[in-house]
């Protein structure tokens, strides 16, 4: 199946409480998976990715907004979002299952957020060793590195931004 098909077909709703197990359960494969391909690590992630506490905390936190692409009649993906009242966002967190990534389910979700909350800009920080996700987020989606940092799990992370 094509990138555009695939895109065409992942539903963009709203996630819900009810999602969280479901949601988790993807978000551990995504982030185990990076774990192995780039630290040699089995398990990995940011706290509580694991449990559904980050989605808890993170999902449902008040000033956030976060979709599921639901493909087939799964969660295929999630984005959550931190949109700014000036127009400034943040990209908070994004995840696709490893088994159908690169089959347009990212693209399709920034491609949902993005013209949902216009502005001036997009920021996101992630991992400096996810290598797949700096070349997604600057070929697919349009960003731009401006600089790096160490996330507060003492991870150093790429920092991105978007202007418009």
């Amino acid at each position: 199946m094509n990138n555009t098909n695939l895109a065409l077909q992942a539903d963009i709703r709203p996630l819900e409480r009810q999602d969280i197990a479901e949601a988790t359960a993807v978000m551990k494969r995504a982030f185990d998976d990076d774990s192995r391909r780039h630290l040699n690590q089995e398990t990995g992630g940011p706290p509580g990715y694991d449990t559904g506490e980050f989605l808890r905390k993170n999902g449902f936190n008040r000033a956030a907004r976060s979709f599921k692409a639901v493909v087939d009649g799964s969660i295929a993906g999630v984005i959550i979002v931190f949109p700014g009242k000036d127009g400034n966002h943040y990209l908070g967190c994004m995840f696709t299952d490893p088994d159908r990534q690169r089959q347009g389910i990212g693209r399709a979700l920034f491609g949902y957020v993005e013209p949902t909350f216009t502005g001036l800009s997009w920021k996101l920080d992630t991992p400096i060793f996810a290598k797949s996700n700096h070349k997604f987020y600057e070929q697919k989606c349009g960003f731009k590195k401006i600089g790096e940092q160490t996330a507060e799990d003492g991870m150093p992370c790429v920092i991105y931004a978007k202007e418009y």
